[in-house]
């Protein structure tokens, strides 16, 4: 039999931009898609709902295209709340004569790229959605240069300030680690910024005395002067972080890690709620999470501890981090292992201290070939006291 076909040749990636189309008119969608179709890989949406649920596969979208007037949750709505799912896809609003105000006053919501008024002719139509594909496509190369320049020369970073100050860095690669746990249970799209931020926001903590941050990592109260030292922590980070540029949306989440979100602890009329930055809010979940899991009281009981506090955190981000524990349980995963069987991508459970009390690694920080091959040097000249514990998974 001669196969005409190679049933295991690659699938070829469609080149067209993705383009996803949102109206409550079915007819209207139907139009669109064989409008579009040839030079665009049309997805469409009845609905605000369904949109974003559509923002969860695995391909990003170039462009959104959405009616202002529909039914639970107008054009306007959807496209704010694409800017903080998905900030790259380039957003358009069509729109008609009586929704103008409440298009221009969109714009500035959802930082929307252009609105269309309705009914909306083809070649104006084509013309911006050309120029809407070409916005994504320029955004998204500077990513991709901005992800490869800044987050190796970060984690390389990390890594060396790791070994010289292991208490501060292991605190920080353990808020790093619960806020991209968050990115990955929330499906965020464009998360580089999100995990740059977390990656950074803890380097001012470079400034606190060693007594401090042995109380941090046990859980220990603090006295006052201690707690004005760590509450500086953020706006120490800020300025080691300003100067660095294209950093700017990254300084201001790191700067803003504290902030409540009633807003209390921020600026006199600052953001508070949804309007402050995702990265800040998430910070300030994951450093609480932290400092009370620190006192080695179960996950399930800190989140407790913390729906306590309601106007401190985002309601959602706090649904998201129990979840992170109660899918599958919060059962006891710690295994005992020897230098030799170390692998990279483990999770210490405990501090990795030398036979003479030196801190070698801390608790919380995720093994890297580099950091295993530091280690190997320290113990070969120190050796380690006691059995190194970590987690059965790479991820916690």
């Amino acid at each position: 039999m001669t196969l005409t076909t190679n049933a295991f040749a690659p699938v070829r990636q469609d080149p067209r931009p993705r383009v996803l189309l949102v109206d409550d008119e079915p007819a209207v969608l139907d139009g669109l898609r064989r409008q579009l179709r040839r030079d665009y890989a049309i997805t469409t949406a009845t609905g605000g709902a369904e949109a974003l649920h559509l923002l969860e596969g695995e391909l990003p979208f170039a462009v959104v295209v959405s009616d202002m007037r529909m039914p639970s949750m107008d054009g306007a709505t959807l496209l704010a709340h694409m800017r903080e799912r998905a900030p790259n896809t380039v957003r358009m609003l069509l729109t008609g004569q009586a929704d103008i105000d409440a298009a221009i006053s969109a714009i500035n919501n959802g930082q929307i790229f252009r609105f269309l008024t309705k009914p909306c002719a083809p070649d104006i139509l084509q013309g911006a959605l050309e120029d809407a594909a070409e916005l994504n496509r320029l955004i998204t190369a500077e990513r991709e240069l901005l992800e490869k320049t800044l987050r190796g020369a970060i984690q390389a970073l990390i890594d060396t300030l790791s070994l010289a100050h292991p208490k501060a860095f292991s605190r920080a690669v353990r808020i790093a680690r619960t806020v991209n746990e968050l990115a990955d249970a929330l499906h965020l799209e464009d998360r580089w910024e999100v995990e740059i931020t977390a990656m950074l926001s803890q380097l001012g903590a470079v400034s606190l005395p060693p007594s401090v941050l042995d109380k941090l990592d046990a859980g220990m109260p603090l006295d006052s002067h201690e707690k004005e030292a760590v509450r500086r922590v953020p706006s120490v980070s800020e300025q080691l972080l300003g100067a660095i540029p294209r950093l700017e949306r990254v300084v201001s989440a790191v700067g803003m890690q504290r902030v409540r979100y009633d807003g209390l602890g921020g600026a006199l009329g600052g953001p508070k709620g949804k309007d402050i930055p995702l990265a800040a809010r998430m910070l300030r979940l994951a450093v609480d999470f932290d400092a009370l899991a620190s006192r080695r009281v179960p996950a399930l009981t800190v989140i407790s501890q913390m729906r306590g506090n309601k106007a401190a955190y985002d309601p959602d981000l706090l649904d998201a981090l129990a979840g992170l524990f109660t899918v599958g349980g919060d059962e006891d995963d710690r295994v005992e292992v020897t230098l030799d069987t170390m692998q990279p991508g483990m999770v210490l459970l405990d501090d990795v201290v030398s036979r003479r009390g030196t801190l070698l690694l801390g608790r919380g920080s995720v093994v890297t070939s580099a950091l295993l091959e530091r280690l190997q040097d320290h113990v070969e000249r120190e050796g380690v006291s006691g059995s190194i514990a970590v987690s059965k998974n790479l991820r916690r």
